[in-house]
Protein backbone atom coordinates (compact mmCIF):
# COMPACT_ATOMS: atom_id res chain seq x y z
CA UNK A 1 0.00 0.00 0.00
CA UNK A 2 1.48 3.31 -1.03
CA UNK A 3 1.09 6.47 0.99
CA UNK A 4 -0.48 9.31 -1.01
CA UNK A 5 1.96 12.10 -1.74
CA UNK A 6 1.37 15.49 -0.19
CA UNK A 7 0.28 17.95 -2.88
CA UNK A 8 2.39 20.72 -1.34
CA UNK A 9 5.67 18.79 -1.19
CA UNK A 10 7.08 20.37 -4.34
CA UNK A 11 6.02 23.91 -3.47
CA UNK A 12 8.92 25.02 -1.28
CA UNK A 13 12.63 24.36 -1.27
CA UNK A 14 14.08 23.01 1.94
CA UNK A 15 16.69 25.25 3.49
CA UNK A 16 19.63 23.60 5.20
CA UNK A 17 20.77 25.85 8.02
CA UNK A 18 23.66 23.64 9.12
CA UNK A 19 24.99 23.24 12.63
CA UNK A 20 24.80 26.02 15.17
CA UNK A 21 27.06 26.45 18.16
CA UNK A 22 24.23 25.33 20.41
CA UNK A 23 23.79 22.17 18.34
CA UNK A 24 27.42 21.09 18.72
CA UNK A 25 26.99 20.36 22.39
CA UNK A 26 27.35 23.17 24.84
CA UNK A 27 29.69 25.43 22.93
CA UNK A 28 27.52 28.49 23.44
CA UNK A 29 28.89 31.99 23.49
CA UNK A 30 27.39 34.66 25.66
CA UNK A 31 24.65 36.72 24.05
CA UNK A 32 26.81 39.84 24.32
CA UNK A 33 29.63 38.18 22.37
CA UNK A 34 27.20 36.93 19.74
CA UNK A 35 25.68 40.42 19.46
CA UNK A 36 29.09 42.06 18.97
CA UNK A 37 30.09 39.52 16.31
CA UNK A 38 26.77 39.96 14.51
CA UNK A 39 27.17 43.75 14.48
CA UNK A 40 30.70 43.43 13.12
CA UNK A 41 29.52 41.08 10.38
CA UNK A 42 26.64 43.38 9.42
CA UNK A 43 28.89 46.44 9.32
CA UNK A 44 31.03 44.78 6.64
CA UNK A 45 28.07 44.29 4.29
CA UNK A 46 26.78 47.04 2.02
CA UNK A 47 23.33 48.49 2.60
CA UNK A 48 22.14 47.19 -0.77
CA UNK A 49 23.24 43.65 0.07
CA UNK A 50 21.53 43.87 3.49
CA UNK A 51 18.31 45.07 1.88
CA UNK A 52 18.47 42.24 -0.67
CA UNK A 53 19.02 39.65 2.07
CA UNK A 54 16.19 41.11 4.14
CA UNK A 55 13.75 41.03 1.23
CA UNK A 56 14.80 37.47 0.32
CA UNK A 57 14.27 36.30 3.91
CA UNK A 58 10.94 38.12 4.14
CA UNK A 59 9.73 36.48 0.93
CA UNK A 60 10.91 33.09 2.15
CA UNK A 61 9.09 33.65 5.44
CA UNK A 62 5.87 34.52 3.61
CA UNK A 63 6.14 31.35 1.51
CA UNK A 64 6.77 29.23 4.58
CA UNK A 65 3.74 30.72 6.34
CA UNK A 66 1.58 30.00 3.30
CA UNK A 67 2.87 26.43 3.20
CA UNK A 68 2.16 25.98 6.92
CA UNK A 69 -1.37 27.31 6.45
CA UNK A 70 -1.97 24.85 3.58
CA UNK A 71 -0.74 22.01 5.76
CA UNK A 72 -3.00 23.08 8.65
CA UNK A 73 -6.01 23.27 6.34
CA UNK A 74 -5.22 19.81 5.00
CA UNK A 75 -4.98 18.44 8.54
CA UNK A 76 -8.33 20.03 9.42
CA UNK A 77 -9.96 18.50 6.32
CA UNK A 78 -8.54 15.08 7.19
CA UNK A 79 -9.77 15.36 10.78
CA UNK A 80 -13.25 16.34 9.62
CA UNK A 81 -13.45 13.52 7.07
CA UNK A 82 -12.22 11.05 9.70
CA UNK A 83 -14.85 12.30 12.14
CA UNK A 84 -17.56 11.88 9.49
CA UNK A 85 -16.45 8.27 8.86
CA UNK A 86 -16.72 7.52 12.58
CA UNK A 87 -20.29 8.84 12.72
CA UNK A 88 -21.55 6.77 9.78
Amino acid sequence: MSVPADETVGDLPVRDVGLTLAGIGGLQESSTTQNVKARQAVSRISRKELEDRFLRLRDENILLKQHANKQEEKIKRNEISGFRREIT
